[in-house]
């Protein structure tokens, strides 16, 4: 390995941040928990053994190039790593044998239902706290899934981070194998619903509504094979987890009709949910939260969120070229969804109700205001099929001119749009 750093740790270690590539030689049933900076290309390699990425293996001596990334690689056998750009550390206790033994509760339940025709695989909804490691099992139970065979399908309900695609979306993606470690799911074509706001509360009853709409297009995916049958989903949801966050959790329950719920470090929320759903068949699932799952702030969130539209356009490793469109205003047709943000209930005087329809979908004239603004385009043929209907892609608002009445927008390729309906909400992304 040249002047490699060869790092032997028997010992939970301090970080350790180097340019230089370092060796971290892992036994069995540990994993490597490290950081990369945003702006910086971090690298893995393994050098020895066996590994896996979230539950995706690693190929033996392939370089991975990662960018601002959290993440832990776990050896069940033993492994030699070889790291450069990472702050990281050895975990030597990590609850991955319960997350093991999570996903065979999941596969022994779908050999339970192979003879049975009408019956469907697990339908997985993972609940928890900001920062428990939903997204981190969430990864894992499709990837083993893959690996075994199956095709489940991932249901990102987060929109402050946009797991599957953009953030201010919701959206539904088909796992037929594990997620590359590189690209993630970027090379999945998802069924996207966009909701246009990083939070929940801006617009519940619009979110419950494409909630409900993205259930559907899921259940015919589920009910299209006996293979999408058996393999079921898993949904990872947001971690708001009170008041209007667990109302929209129960309403996540229902609507996608779960049979299992995976409650993450949280014990109150697994009393509450246990207790809620006592007389029905859902199975509940508590697990505690790995120590390799790292702390985000709301200042590293927003980075991140900035970072997953950037690479939209440009790519992971910048290897995209965007085109600039421009649009005249009479060529489109832009829409809000309720008219724009509903006020919360303390703002309205007591008793009162909005009078803004939160469904209601509003033509919207271009204006100053939309510069920066992420627009969803439709494949809806009407207005009024625009909640139930797959976006298509994004473009992102650069320039309105009230003179010329056009807009300037970067698009992820050249051609004209699919749709002259689009979608505009509170997402922007200074560039």
């Amino acid at each position: 390995m040249g002047d490699s750093n060869i790092v032997n740790i028997t010992s939970t270690a301090a970080n350790i941040t180097t340019q230089k590539p370092v060796i971290y030689e892992l036994q069995s049933e540990q994993e490597l928990r490290f950081e990369i900076d945003f702006g910086v290309q971090g690298t893995i390699k393994l050098v020895e053994g066996t590994a896996e990425y979230f539950g995706t293996e690693l190929s033996l001596r392939r370089e991975y190039v990662l960018l601002a990334t959290k993440g832990a690689i776990y050896t069940w056998s033993g492994c030699k790593l070889e790291m450069t750009n990472c702050s990281a550390y050895v975990g030597l206790e990590t609850p991955m044998k319960l997350y093991a033994n999570v996903f065979k509760t999941l596969d022994d339940y779908r050999t339970s239902i192979l003879d049975d025709p009408t019956a469907y695989g697990p339908r997985v909804v993972i609940a928890g706290p900001t920062d428990s490691g939903k997204s981190s099992i969430s990864k894992m139970l499709l990837n083993y899934s893959a690996r075994w065979g199956f095709h489940p399908v991932y249901i990102d309900l987060d929109p402050g981070q946009g797991g599957i695609t953009l953030p201010g979306t919701i959206s539904a993606s088909l796992i037929e194998s594990p997620i590359d470690i590189e690209s993630g799911l970027s090379n999945t074509i998802p069924f996207v619903q966009y909701y246009g706001h990083a939070s929940l509360d801006i617009n519940p009853n619009l979110f419950k509504a494409m909630m409900e709409s993205l259930a559907s297009n899921v259940d015919k995916r589920l009910e299209s094979n006996d293979l999408s049958r058996l393999s079921g989903y898993i949904l990872n949801t947001c971690g708001w987890i009170e008041d209007l966050g667990y109302n929209i959790l129960l309403s996540t329950v229902d609507t996608f009709k779960a049979n299992f719920i995976i409650v993450m470090d949280n014990e109150k929320l697994y009393s509450d949910l246990s207790r809620h759903y006592s007389n029905t068949k859902i199975k509940i699932i508590k697990l505690p939260k790995s120590g390799g799952v790292y702390y985000r702030s709301s200042q590293f969130r927003k980075k991140t969120r900035m970072n997953k539209i950037k690479e939209y356009f440009y790519g992971i490793n910048d290897d995209l070229s965007p085109h600039y469109v421009v649009l005249d205003f009479k060529d489109v047709t832009i829409f809000r969804t309720g008219g724009g943000p509903v006020a919360p209930l303390t703002a309205l005087p007591i008793g009162a109700q909005s009078s803004i329809d939160p469904l209601q979908i509003t033509e919207t004239t271009p204006s100053i205001d939309m510069t920066h603004s992420i627009l969803g385009i439709s494949y809806a043929k009407q207005p009024q099929n625009i909640l139930q209907s797959n976006i298509a892609g994004f473009l992102y608002v650069t320039e309105i001119n009230m003179e010329t009445k056009k807009i300037t927008a970067l698009a992820p390729s050249p051609g004209p749009l699919p749709s002259k309906y689009l979608l505009v909400g509170t997402l922007k992304w200074i560039e």
